[in-house]
């Protein structure tokens, strides 16, 4: 395996019972989350079986007719639930992402239904069994991080607990080299809510801003995921945890002879699926004052979770793609009321 851009992070030491390596590889996390922002995981919940059964389900869900997938469309009246391609939603479909994706969050919140593929049992238990360990994972983390700036681990979990997340399953179709002129398949953005988890699929094309500004390859480790903090646990924590921006841009080319003999480069198509943690729709969130100290100083000003979220969100549907860097003043102007 080449060297990895970000710190390999044990998931199975976090949660070990041994106190001396659970501590240790907490300190690495919490330093790799200062620095970066971004992690590899390795020794997560899911079998590598189990994330072969997920990609099939996503390799078929998107090789549906159209009909079909339009019969689960999303909205931000169906709060984002179901299969939605910017394309087909941006006010400039000559600048939306070149992707479609799949939403879904917690199977068991009557409120935010999740719209189903029909006839299609074992993806609706895969998909949710995804989500659920995802979250469990999402949570031991959390408790890492608090408790490594002075708090009872359990302080950030009634402020997650409703499971308001979000799972994303991602399709980035093949292309041609010159559609990148234009749109790419993920635009710079940092992601919302407080962690995101994101399992790749070979094809590569991930790009994460370094701290001189560069843009650099992110590659796939096979059996790791990649784990990064989100806008609202940086705010939580007054940017001591950075939320690093991202994007997803072409990977390298495949040459393919033609029936006519010709030789054409083709961009191969790309698969992920990414669960995104939020906290609770009414939490509002501020800066720890534990993470308050003469180095850092209080940079954030409340705000509501559910807001937050659900702005930003909207603000992708809208536009196609989000924009690099998002600031309160980015919220619509009318009053909306917490979802």
């Amino acid at each position: 395996m080449a060297n990895p851009i970000f710190p390999i992070i044990d998931y199975s030491r976090i949660v070990s019972k041994d106190a001396t390596i659970a501590s240790n590889e907490k300190d690495k996390l919490f330093r790799s989350f200062q620095d970066v922002g971004f992690i590899y995981l390795k020794g997560s919940l899911f079998t590598d079986e189990f994330m072969n059964t997920i990609f099939s389900h996503i390799h078929k869900l998107f090789a549906l007719p159209e009909e079909q997938k339009l019969a689960i469309e999303g909205s931000e009246k169906t709060t984002f639930r179901g299969w939605f391609a910017p394309v087909k939603t941006a006010q400039n479909p000559e600048s939306a992402d070149q992707k479609e994706a799949y939403g879904l969050g917690n199977d068991a919140d009557p409120t935010r239904p999740n719209l189903w593929p029909k006839d299609w049992p074992e993806f609706r238990q895969d998909c949710s069994r995804f989500f659920e360990q995802c979250f469990q994972m999402h949570l031991d983390i959390l408790r890492a991080l608090t408790e490594k700036v002075g708090l009872p681990q359990e302080t950030l979990v009634p402020s997650v607990k409703a499971k308001d997340s979000y799972t994303a399953l991602l399709y980035y179709p093949e292309t041609t080299v010159e559609s990148f002129n234009q749109r790419v398949r993920s635009a710079p953005h940092t992601d919302f809510g407080t962690l995101t988890l994101l399992f790749n699929d070979s094809v590569g094309g991930l790009q994460v801003r370094n701290k001189q500004g560069e843009w650099i390859d992110a590659p796939p480790i096979p059996g790791h995921a990649i784990v990064n903090v989100a806008d609202l646990l940086s705010r939580w924590f007054n940017s001591q945890l950075k939320s690093t921006e991202h994007r997803v841009v072409a990977p390298p080319v495949e040459t393919r002879r033609l029936e006519d003999g010709l030789v054409a480069s083709v961009v191969p198509a790309r698969y992920a699926i990414a669960w995104f943690g939020h906290p609770n729709r009414d939490a509002v969130i501020k800066p720890l004052e534990e993470c308050i100290t003469a180095d850092y100083p209080q940079k954030f000003e409340p705000v509501v979770a559910g807001k937050h979220v659900k702005e930003r969100m909207a603000r992708l549907l809208d536009e196609g793609k989000l924009p690099e860097k998002w600031s309160d003043d980015m919220h619509r102007k009318e009053v909306v009321a917490v979802p």
